[in-house]
């Protein structure tokens, strides 16, 4: 009797130790998923909230990650049109938890089949070129929906329009952002006097106050009806040609009804790299994802940890970025070809070759030679969305019409922007890019998913920024994964960029004694765009969702 009076002693004992370590572990844990930007079932990062609240409301609907992501798209073709639309196109990393597999589907813009290289203007800065159809090339954006709806998609696909052809309707209130290109000095007269003026401004030149697409909403609702060959073999089509060719600022545009019929989107196999307990997942070309992931390659060598971000160690951990930053722009020029052989890309992304960069990373700043780099044109736009699912399905897609307002030419009866992405085959100011017919540009973005060893953690990363995606969507890896940081306090910590010409450019308000020691051992500063990167990623880790849209364009997340 005695014996058995202890055991149910010490039975109850353990059971009131494991409620406690439970209760204790549930407090502590909580916090953690609880207030702003976390989530428990699923969540949407886009670059604003309206956006990411239209994503939301599809998951919660049932619909799967790739609805969301196509619904927060459409949405931020109108809150957003200096940066992407139905003109452009895009890249999604997929990540299917069933099959515990990651697809990329690559919906990037084609050249025309009738393109005559001779007759190519030549390459002009960001801030110089203006209103032109000769960069236009064919769109790609609404057959990525399709395809990746097709293999993802769960609702149907006019119940993803709907929210956008509402909001395309009725107005919305003018954005911030948009509000600040529309005012910017030097972007303004040239956009009044483009096709895009009268969208945008009122007779006396002011923002109008209240954005509205009449025209957009109905060609989305064709789209929405009768599917994806409404816009790539039918009606639609011809009349955007049409508006093209009578735009006053046509100078030779040269696709055709048949570009579009032949358009398909590619379903890719990603990039992979090990970093630690995860695999990265990137795009392969056209994009420079091989890029991003030698960076992380080189710099995962040097074993950062949280310390290495205290003050005594900061600087240093500063300038093995940098140099790292610096050895990978002399590795770009090797991924012009948009068929690299497959020897270069095995090397781009082997342990062998980022230790041989890494052991050429000294003390010492050395001049452009070292580095192999070649100076090249800065660019700027596109935006990113990142979903997760309540059954652990992931998009990060980063969609483009590549300059602010792409081409700034709209078709005035469809209502659709068309992109420039043929301009980013210029290398630099003053030459005539080497194009064929058929070819796709080469571009930054580099939607990217890494999943730990056992499932159990994955990070959706992607971003907007031209050039700076790379730098920008690497030091938030590194911010996440080996400094420690929670993900909004990686994405808002202040970023480094190195331009191809190897000039090092620092955001507002960066630790000022670390960039005053790196212009001390003889970096070369500029002052930073005036268009920083914006990202937007979510990290989930066990069933606590944190998703972060980028405060640098007013950006918030939603979820459920």
């Amino acid at each position: 009797m005695k014996n058995w009076r202890s055991c149910c002693c010490l039975v109850l004992l353990i059971v009131a130790v494991l409620v406690t370590v439970g209760t204790v572990l549930f407090l502590v844990w909580k916090p953690r998923c609880g207030g702003e930007n976390f989530y428990t079932h699923a969540a949407v990062a886009a670059d604003s909230v309206n956006c990411s609240e239209i994503g939301r409301n599809i998951l919660e609907q049932g619909g799967s990650a790739v609805d969301g992501a196509i619904a927060a798209l459409l949405c931020s073709s109108l809150i957003n049109p200096q940066s992407m639309g139905i003109g452009g196109g895009a890249i999604f990393t997929i990540y299917s938890a069933s099959k515990g597999r990651v697809t990329v589907i690559n919906a990037r813009e084609v050249i025309p089949q009738n393109l005559k290289p001779s007759s190519f203007p030549k390459c002009v800065s960001y801030l110089e070129s203006g209103p032109s159809t000769q960069w236009i090339g064919v769109p790609g954006e609404l057959r990525g929906y399709w395809e990746v709806h097709k293999k993802f998609g769960k609702l149907p696909w006019k119940s993803l329009f709907e929210p956008s052809i509402q909001l395309a309707k009725s107005g919305f209130q003018l954005p911030v952002a948009l509000k600040g290109f529309l005012l910017h000095p030097k972007l303004r007269p040239k956009i009044i006097n483009s096709s895009l003026g009268s969208l945008f401004y009122t007779s006396a030149g002011h923002p109008h106050e209240i954005v509205q697409y009449p025209q957009l909403a109905e060609t989305l609702r064709v789209i929405a009806d009768q599917g994806v060959d409404a816009f790539y073999n039918g009606n639609i089509t011809n009349i955007l040609i049409e508006d093209v060719q009578k735009d006053k600022h046509y100078s030779g545009s040269t696709f055709t009804l048949e570009d579009f019929k032949q358009y398909k989107a590619s379903v890719m196999e990603p990039l992979n790299i090990s970093l630690g307990d995860y695999v990265m997942y990137s795009p392969p070309q056209p994009t420079w994802g091989a890029i991003l992931s030698l960076i992380l390659n080189i710099l995962k060598g040097f074993n950062f940890t949280p310390k290495s971000m205290e003050r005594r160690q900061r600087a240093q951990t500063y300038h093995r970025i940098i140099e790292a930053l610096k050895f990978t722009n002399g590795q770009l020029s090797r991924l012009k070809d948009p068929k690299v052989h497959s020897k270069v890309m095995s090397e781009l992304l082997s342990d062998q070759f980022a230790e041989l960069i890494r052991r050429q990373i000294d003390d010492q700043v050395h001049p452009p030679h070292y580095y192999n780099t070649v100076q090249e044109i800065e660019k700027y736009g596109t935006s990113h969305v990142s979903v997760i699912d309540k059954d652990g399905n992931a998009v990060s897609v980063t969609s483009s019409i590549n300059h602010i307002f792409g081409s700034m030419i709209i078709s005035p009866r469809t209502g659709i922007i068309l992109n420039n992405q043929l301009a980013d085959f210029c290398q630099s100011v003053g030459s005539r890019p080497d194009i064929k017919a058929g070819q796709q540009p080469p571009s930054y973005m580099s939607p990217s998913i890494l999943i730990s060893q056992d499932k159990k953690s994955i990070m959706l990363v992607g971003g907007a920024g031209g050039k700076m995606i790379i730098s920008a969507i690497a030091q938030i890896i590194m911010n996440k994964l080996w400094f420690g940081l929670s993900m909004e306090d990686a994405i808002e910590k202040r970023r480094v960029h190195v331009t191809s010409s190897n000039s090092v450019q620092f955001e507002k308000d960066f630790d000022e004694a670390v960039k005053k020691t790196l212009q001390q051992k003889g970096h070369n500063t500029t002052d930073p765009s005036p268009l920083p990167s914006v990202v937007q990623g979510i990290f989930k880790d066990h069933d606590c969702i944190e998703a972060v849209s980028d405060y640098r364009k007013y950006g918030k997340s939603a979820g459920y």
